[in-house]
């Protein structure tokens, strides 16, 4: 008589071990994955938690095709009572709040192929871990990981500390993108696409913002998936593969 039940329990845990396989747990290098924080598969507008996720300086949101569009102040109908200083600006920004100090967010990203040429060709995107404070720059030229403003730089004029450099990675529109980032202690992981960019630096483990951004000039850009763990330990691979790592 138990038997029914029995093949129902497994099915259920079977089920249960499917979905969390299919919740995008990260390959990551450095940590190992801790607590799920939130996780946006963006199958609907309903999808769209603006408690986790903010929309800044009058940018605006579809979903389209099971992907949360971020899109530029410029090409929103926005009516002039409403207009704010941003209103007219082609910088779509969108991203997460509300972080632990150390965490790991995966995303799915594709950057819009801009309709405006000169949009292209200056189309620039940063990925900010922290408003303005580590931050990968990238652009049609190349990427670069840095630390800025916040960090460095606002009081005392001091110039961006570099941290890496990914020249092979260029701003390509119409292309998916998966990005990891992991942030512990005072270190950074950014895997973008088939490049790793990595810093270690005091600063990183010094007071920081709470959020995971994407803000990019042009017609906006697509995210089909952002998900956020904290930060857990160190893997056990992490000292010898951080050796390997480009230019280290």
């Amino acid at each position: 008589m138990n038997r029914p039940r029995f093949f129902l329990s497994l099915t259920l845990l079977t089920l249960v071990a499917i979905n969390t396989n299919l919740a995008g747990e990260p390959k990551t290098l450095m940590v190992v994955p801790g607590e799920s924080l939130v996780s946006f598969a963006f199958d609907e507008a309903s999808d769209v938690d603006e408690t986790w996720i903010k929309f800044r300086k009058q940018t605006g949101f579809s979903v389209e095709g099971g992907a949360m569009r971020a899109i530029p102040p410029v090409l929103i109908d926005i009516p002039e009572e409403k207009r704010g200083d941003f209103w007219d600006s082609n910088f779509a920004r969108a991203g997460l709040v509300g972080l632990p100090m150390d965490y790991v967010c995966s995303a799915r990203w594709k950057y819009i192929r801009p309709a405006n040429t000169k949009d292209l060709e200056k189309g620039l995107l940063y990925l900010d871990m922290g408003h303005r404070m580590i931050r990968v720059t990238v652009n049609r030229t190349g990427a670069v990981l840095i630390l800025e403003n916040h960090l460095i730089g606002r009081h005392d004029g001091k110039p961006a500390i570099v941290l890496d450099e990914a020249p092979g990675l260029k701003l390509t529109p119409d292309k998916w993108y998966e990005v990891v980032v992991e942030i512990k202690g005072d270190e950074v992981v950014v895997q973008f696409g088939d490049h790793v960019l990595y810093g270690r630096h005091p600063l990183i483990d010094g007071e920081r913002y709470d959020t995971f951004n994407f803000d990019a000039t042009g017609d906006g850009y697509f995210l089909d998936y952002l998900h956020a763990w904290t930060a857990g330990n160190y893997r056990n691979t992490w000292a010898e593969k951080r050796k390997k790592l480009p230019g280290k």
